[in-house]
């Protein structure tokens, strides 16, 4: 499991936790692997559920629901066995269990989603929004990894303590928001209605020179 020197705690303006370092190597190198594996399972990504109009002002980038990919054989994922590992490790639990609210909820929590997404080509972007829609995602958790040495630009992500409306905050002063930059093998755990936003990303339009990441949404059912 990861060291504590490999972890940081923001308080201001948003409280979230960074983790580094968060899995092995070859462990990071083959949930990737799987990622680029599964190209044929990423579509054009939506707003406010897979069903909804693709909304590209707003949205752009592609994505794949893993829990549906593998949906007869969860095991043959790397990807959800090593998370399944980690949301059951005391280390884990003991961190979340004793942070801000709603972070310190996830002792009682029961359910994830994961979601891969892939960010890249010409500017593709996720505008202000938050992701707690009901109890089933009370938690955000992100991680990210990609080829190196990096072969995108961009990419940032970015969380306010204002709210959002259609895509842009309420209250948009610059001290309201933080500005966290991508790395691999690192994970960014928030809350699910904390605002946030994917910044503009330009890749290769190879595939597997973009940007990658990992959505868990974790919850109650």
């Amino acid at each position: 499991m990861f060291n504590k020197k490999d972890i940081t705690i923001n308080y201001d303006p948003v409280y979230y936790i960074v983790i580094r370092n968060v899995f092995p190597k070859e462990i990071n190198k083959k949930i990737l692997d799987e990622a680029i594996s599964n190209k044929k399972n990423f579509n054009p990504s939506s707003v406010g559920g897979k069903e909804n109009n693709i909304i590209k002002k707003t949205r752009s980038n592609i994505s794949s629901f893993y829990d549906e990919v593998y949906a007869s054989d969860r095991t043959k994922s790397i990807l959800l066995k090593t998370m399944d590992n980690f949301f059951s490790h005391s280390s884990i639990g003991a961190i979340l269990s004793s942070s801000r609210i709603p972070l310190n909820e996830f002792s009682g929590t029961n359910v994830h989603e994961t979601q891969v997404s892939r960010y890249g080509n010409d500017k593709q972007k996720y505008d202000w929004h938050c992701d707690s829609s009901d109890k089933k995602r009370i938690i955000t958790m992100v991680y990210y990894m990609n080829k190196e040495p990096k072969k995108y630009t961009g990419g940032e992500i970015q969380l306010s303590r204002s709210p959002c409306m259609f895509g842009k905050l309420v209250d948009d002063k610059k001290d309201n928001t933080i500005t966290i930059t991508p790395e691999n093998n690192m994970m960014i755990i928030f809350a699910g209605n904390d605002s946030h936003r994917v910044l503009q990303t330009t890749s290769p339009k190879k595939f597997e020179g973009g940007r990658f990441s990992v959505n868990c949404w974790i919850g109650k059912k």
